[in-house]
């Protein structure tokens, strides 16, 4: 069993995301909501999170990219970025700096983003 982590402070996006997986078991993935971001590598590394999909829609590019690192290098798990357009500048940049590991956008489909999940 997978275990992903999805860190956002939008709760009713995070709790429909958890309710879906749950809804496939299948899948092999365990979600876990971490609706607190200054908490969320901490919780993170307790977890022994697998992945962490990251709402970066509220967050400075700068700030994204520094928590991503901190994040990638305490708790050691794969990062997905899930942002606006407007952030794909600061999503292939920290592709490219291997500080994230793949990014989505927020028009894409859920399909994708749990075909993207499964295959983390």
């Amino acid at each position: 069993m997978k275990k992903i982590g999805f860190i956002t402070t939008n709760k009713v996006f995070a709790q429909s995301l958890a309710a879906a997986i749950h809804s496939r078991p299948d899948w092999g993935i365990e979600p876990h909501l971490l609706l607190k971001p200054r908490q969320a590598v901490l919780e993170a590394e307790v977890l022994a999170l697998d992945a962490v999909v990251i709402d970066a829609a509220d967050t400075a590019p700068d700030e994204t990219e520094a928590f991503c690192r901190t994040l990638g290098q305490s708790a050691g798990c794969r990062l997905l970025l899930l942002v606006p357009k407007k952030g794909r500048r600061m999503a292939i940049r920290a592709v490219k700096n291997k500080v994230a590991d793949d990014f989505i956008f927020y028009d894409t489909s859920l399909e994708y983003l749990f075909a993207k999940l499964v295959t983390l």
